[in-house]
């Protein structure tokens, strides 16, 4: 058989005999007439050269035997996945086996006859006995509690730490013990308190009693028990017996409440949980140069309220002499900070800070006064807050360091008497620095 065909004088490719241009390289073979070429003389391809590294790729090039040994593995493949198919479909037969429950096997009932009624004498019938009234057993009295008083512990901590919610029970443990004062009582004593009065619990089942009209009233109460709102809100006293409210006023502190109501820093804090005693040292009356508690004007704070005592009216004659007015007890203000010798440098502001032991009157005022140790000045400032900025003009102009003794005292502002003055602090100041 032969045809015409274009043989590409560039890449020797077969075209057709109307082609214009090489279907192989693009070269333009329009002027190139056609030739007859027979199968018998088209050119045989080449033999392949087996030395070129894609002949794993040529699969006619593999061997008789690698191509036995080819379709072993595929069949051998097929065999291992039909056997786990297998295997995984026995395993959920076996499983769907297990889990079916075993089919009930229901027998027909045998029909019974009825029983034959015997006429005869009727029989007595049984006619219960009332049960025997439970005789009740001697309720042990509980023992008193019994507390080793320790540093910083007051009397009302260890009457509350004891279960008592109120301090009515406060004389009676004070006639027990022989204390004539509360805030009197020293460490290593041994402190009797009565136990509290137990409550009666209204959620405890009752015990059965042969009364049918006091059985009534218990299931009358059950249901109203029933009845009850679990989710109701339930208000609870925040005031115990025993105690009453201060209100804070402007110039209030820890220390003169505690004065006032004749108590401790110990019995506030058991008192009222809430404030934050801060480095307190509960062993001291007033818990150290450290502590520190934070009040506010107008704030609440729970204090023991004053036990009253019945005292005789006398009968009025005409001849009494009027009794003076009593006056508040006013002691000394109490330095707070800074600690003493702490340092301040030549661009720190230096803050003075105090805790006053009453209430200034309206002559009154705090006079704040600073001494230079070596250079003998003096410098002195009145206020009636409880702190004071330290003016820069009065630190020292040299680059040295020097040491100041503060004080604060309650003066009357007319006349100019000093009535009251605290202890002495020192501190160190760096001077600025400035050369003349």
């Amino acid at each position: 058989m032969s045809q015409a065909i274009k043989v590409c004088p560039i890449c020797q490719a077969r075209n057709q005999r109307g082609a214009a241009v090489c279907v192989n390289c693009g070269a333009s073979i329009g002027q190139i007439e056609p030739s007859i070429e027979t199968i018998a003389n088209r050119a045989q391809p080449a033999q392949y050269d087996f030395r070129r590294g894609e002949t794993d790729l040529a699969e006619a090039s593999l061997q008789r035997r690698g191509q036995l040994l080819s379709a072993c593995l595929i069949v051998l493949l097929v065999a291992c996945l039909a056997s786990a198919a297998g295997a995984l479909l026995l395993t959920r037969l076996a499983e769907n086996s297990r889990q079916a429950p075993p089919a009930a096997i229901v027998e027909r009932p045998t029909r019974m006859s009825g029983p034959t009624i015997t006429p005869g004498p009727p029989t007595a019938s049984h006619t219960p006995s009332p049960a025997p009234t439970q005789i009740p057993s001697d309720t042990p009295t509980p023992a008193p509690c019994l507390r080793e008083v320790a540093a910083g512990d007051s009397l009302i901590g260890i009457i509350l730490a004891c279960g008592h919610q109120n301090l009515e029970i406060m004389p009676t443990v004070m006639a027990l013990n022989g204390i004539n004062d509360e805030a009197i009582i020293r460490a290593g004593q041994l402190i009797r308190v009565p136990p509290p009065t137990p409550t009666i619990d209204p959620l405890a089942t009752p015990a059965p009693s042969a009364n049918p009209a006091a059985d009534s009233a218990a299931a009358e109460s059950a249901l109203a028990l029933l009845a009850f709102d679990p989710f109701a809100p339930t208000p609870t006293p925040t005031l115990l017996p025993g105690l009453m409210w201060h209100i804070v006023r402007r110039g209030d502190s820890m220390i003169s409440i505690a004065t006032r109501y004749e108590t401790n820093a110990k019995g506030l804090s058991d008192l009222n949980p809430e404030l934050e005693f801060s480095l307190c040292d509960f062993s001291t009356a007033f818990g150290g140069p450290e502590c520190t508690v934070q009040l506010s004007e107008n704030q609440l704070v729970r204090v023991p309220a004053p036990t009253p005592t019945q005292t005789a009216i006398p009968t009025a004659t005409g001849s009494e002499t009027p009794t003076p007015t009593a006056t508040a007890t006013f002691n000394a203000p109490f330095l707070q900070d800074p600690p003493e010798q702490t340092f301040f440098a030549a661009d720190e502001q230096v803050t003075l800070r105090w805790v006053g032991t009453g209430k200034l009157d309206e002559n009154d005022s705090y006079r704040v006064t600073i001494t230079a140790v070596d250079k003998s000045i003096t410098h002195s400032a009145d206020t009636r807050e409880l702190f004071f900025i330290v003016p820069s003009q009065w630190g020292a102009t040299d680059a040295a360091r020097h040491t100041y003794i503060w004080q604060v005292s309650v003066v009357d502002v007319n006349s100019g008497a000093v009535r009251h003055a605290s202890g002495e602090r020192s501190f160190v100041w760096l001077g600025t620095g400035a050369s003349s």
